[in-house]
């Protein structure tokens, strides 16, 4: 039987070659579409929703409150077991001052000795004050230093409708990888100054979004925050109250004073008050604060499943469109 000249198997050989061929083909007719710049002028959508922002560990450096105002008023307040001790702290001051001829110096002495404290404990009971009210209180500042807190996502934020000014985007190519196109033969192409009416699109989505460094709020500033008044049947304290060594006025006591001799006592009284607990009915408060300042918050964000539907473009302009493979 003939067999026939120059027939042979397929090689693995053949086929890479036909492989590698294919693919200088293929990007012989990928094209890319370059936009120098994409400008447009308004634009608006209908519908702005993000799934999810994912808040890291936030740390913020300073926290400034200002003019923190209270308004208390309340009903009947009860001190239990109340008891006081009254310290008299005595001194003994005594001076001497004998006038001598010149130039022999004159004597002069002046000293004090404490005696000893003395105290004296009583036992007061129970103290009921029938009202207290407009008792205001005020702290002027308050500054809190080096804050760590863990923050909550924020799911299913719906932003409702939005408008849009001055969109601008440099430098695109459509698409990176390029693009076929078949059955069409097309050589290079370009446009310059194209203007566009209005461009629509039924969704634009963004599956993830991570931003490289973290999200810094160099200052956050709110003012004239009125908190919602609040009330309370009955607020009672747990542990017991202890006001130790409240000091009052210094009372001199002259004994002396004639002639070259001086004498005196100096009393100095504290009080120490103790009390088992504090019972404060039907309490009722309004707070103002003046300025809450941030300074230099710091987190890391992960924001997800960012969606725009109904979206319209005003105004599109093109400075260029070039078609090239």
């Amino acid at each position: 039987m003939a067999e026939l000249a120059g027939s042979s198997e397929p090689t693995a050989e053949n086929s890479s070659s036909v492989n590698g061929l294919s693919s200088v083909l293929a990007a012989a007719i990928m094209r890319r579409i370059n936009l120098p710049k994409f400008i447009s002028a308004s634009g608006n959508a209908s519908s702005i929703k993000i799934d999810e922002i994912r808040l890291g560990e936030a740390s913020v450096d300073r926290v400034e409150i200002e003019d923190v105002k209270t308004e208390l008023d309340t009903g009947m307040v009860t001190i239990e077991n109340a008891r006081a001790i009254v310290s008299l702290r005595i001194s003994f001051n005594y001076g001497l001052h004998i006038n001598l001829p010149w130039p022999i110096p004159d004597i002069n002495i002046d000293d004090s000795i404490s005696i000893g404290t003395i105290r004296f404990p009583f036992d007061i009971g129970d103290i009921t004050i029938p009202t207290l009210e407009n008792v205001d209180l005020v702290i002027p500042s308050v500054l809190l230093e080096d804050i760590q807190a863990s923050l909550e996502p924020v799911n299913n934020l719906d932003l409702g409708g939005g408008s849009f000014t001055g969109i601008k985007l440099d430098d695109t190519v459509l698409p990176s990888a390029g693009f076929a196109l078949g059955g069409l033969s097309l050589g290079a192409l370009n446009l310059n100054d194209v203007n566009v009416p209005s461009v629509s699109a039924a969704r634009l989505s963004v599956d993830g979004f991570s931003p490289d460094k973290p999200l810094l709020l160099p200052s956050i500033s709110i003012k004239n925050i009125e908190l919602p008044s609040t009330s309370a049947p009955q607020v009672k304290s747990e542990a017991p109250v202890v006001v130790p060594d409240v000091s009052s006025e210094s009372r001199n006591i002259p004994l002396i004073s004639r002639g070259p001799l001086r004498a005196s006592i100096d009393i100095d009284p504290t009080l120490t008050f103790a009390i088992s607990s504090m019972v404060i009915n039907d309490i009722s408060a309004i707070s103002t604060i003046e300025k809450i300042d941030l300074k230099d918050t710091q987190s890391t964000a992960q924001i997800s499943g960012v969606s725009v539907d109904g979206l319209d473009l005003n105004s599109v302009e093109l400075e260029s469109v070039t078609i090239e493979g």
